[in-house]
């Protein structure tokens, strides 16, 4: 795993687990919350190299129809590089992923304090 690609899964971990959500790193590089009532959200870093990835729009999709076992979609938020996330949203618009209410983009906002 890349070391951006890394720092992206860690920020996922820690949001779902300061969401009081049990937190799965799964071995494809997704990022599995177990929310409250069953609900599971996945969470995918996204970086460029995905993007170049032929593959990458099929298993985005593939992503997008995960069900929870009582038959809804899980909600599947994507949090890119900042050198990708534009690219990215236009993607989904291509696939049409993005007129669905369970497929998010996440930002990256600097932890960093203003001066």
């Amino acid at each position: 795993m890349s070391a951006t690609r890394d720092h992206l899964a860690d920020l996922l971990s820690g949001y779902y687990g300061g969401s009081g959500f049990r937190v799965e790193r799964r071995p494809d590089g997704t990022v599995a919350g177990h929310g409250f009532g069953g609900v599971t959200w996945i969470g995918l870093p996204v970086v460029r190299s995905d993007l170049d990835d032929p593959a990458f729009p099929d298993r985005l999709r593939a992503l997008s129809e995960v069900r929870m076992p009582t038959g809804e979609l899980c909600p599947l938020e994507l949090l890119p590089d900042d050198a990708c996330g534009d690219d990215l949203r236009a993607l989904l618009v291509d696939l049409h992923l993005s007129d669905r209410g369970h497929v998010q983009v996440y930002t990256v906002v600097s932890s960093s304090p203003r001066t």
